[in-house]
């Protein structure tokens, strides 16, 4: 084993680009791209929310053009709609439709089975280990 291989920091790295890749195939194979997979879930999690492109340009981190693009494919494709708001015509709000809601079950059902596959290789006890180490680590992290 190389060196760098023991170190934490590699290891949750290492984790991290498995988890994301499966992912992003799972988002591929429901015909959404990584940034649309993220953009339904955001959508989903907040659709008690009224959310517009600027909102969606502060939490993604996206240049207007680049996010105006992104949400006319989805409209185009039938995942969201944009609605005029009723005191400003300029605004746009964006909702998933049925079929944004369909995507979004999808990848959620993929999550689980991730996890589920996880999990299966501890017990509970070493669940809930994990769970408060990786909370000690990222409570760490974030103060770096």
């Amino acid at each position: 084993m190389k060196e760098h291989e023991s170190y934490i920091t590699y290891k949750i790295s290492y984790i991290d680009r498995i988890l994301k890749r499966h992912i992003d195939q799972d988002t591929l194979k429901f015909g959404l791209t990584a940034e649309q997979g993220r953009t339904v879930l955001y959508l989903n999690k907040h659709k008690d929310k009224v959310i517009h492109l600027k909102d969606l340009e502060k939490v993604f981190h996206l240049r207007k053009s680049s996010l105006t693009s992104l949400i006319n494919n989805m409209e185009k494709n039938g995942i969201v709609r944009r609605t005029n708001e009723e005191n400003d015509q300029r605004l746009k709000r964006i909702e998933l439709t049925d079929l944004g809601y369909e995507k979004v079950n999808l990848l959620i059902q993929s999550f689980i089975d991730n996890e589920d596959k996880v999990r299966k290789t501890l017990s509970d006890e070493e669940v809930q280990q994990l769970n408060s180490l990786l909370d000690k680590v990222v409570d760490q992290v974030t103060k770096l």
